[in-house]
């Protein structure tokens, strides 16, 4: 097995951690705003939090390897400029993510204030169309 497909399916491995957290925060983050718990319990969110966290940060080694062995290639492409703009965005939105989601363990999301839940709303839209973006754009890198 070579260098090249290690980093891809640790890449692949990655995503698939993370999406799978993701999907599990969401579900607990739409349980939240719908109403069908008063607040989450911070623990189970750290957990999430740090599960995409490191999923992300494996493909971030992952994808520098990528890059490295077909550096010349990736830098001559478009689209690996897209996907690194979908990636920085994501990494800046995870800090705002983590201010965030405080507000979820000790408040119910029907007693926020409209501009908190602006900030919570842009923040979960940021997050995915960075994420569903980042995929996308892989498609054009082959």
């Amino acid at each position: 097995m070579t260098l090249q497909n290690i980093a891809l399916y640790t890449h692949l491995t990655s995503l698939t951690l993370s999406v799978c957290a993701i999907a599990a925060a969401d579900h607990f983050g739409f349980q939240w705003i719908r109403g069908k718990v008063s607040v989450l319990g911070r623990q189970t969110l750290h957990r999430l939090h740090w599960a995409v966290g490191v999923g992300l940060g494996l493909m971030i080694g992952s994808g520098s390897v990528l890059f490295w062995l077909d550096r010349s290639y990736f830098l001559s492409d478009t689209a690996f400029y897209v996907k690194m703009t979908f990636v920085l965005v994501l990494l800046i939105n995870s800090f705002f993510i983590e201010r965030l989601m405080h507000t979820a363990t000790t408040t119910p999301f029907a007693l926020l204030t409209p501009s908190k839940k602006i900030h919570l709303y842009m923040s979960g839209c940021i997050s995915t169309a960075c994420w569903f973006g980042a995929f996308t754009t892989a498609f054009f890198l082959s």
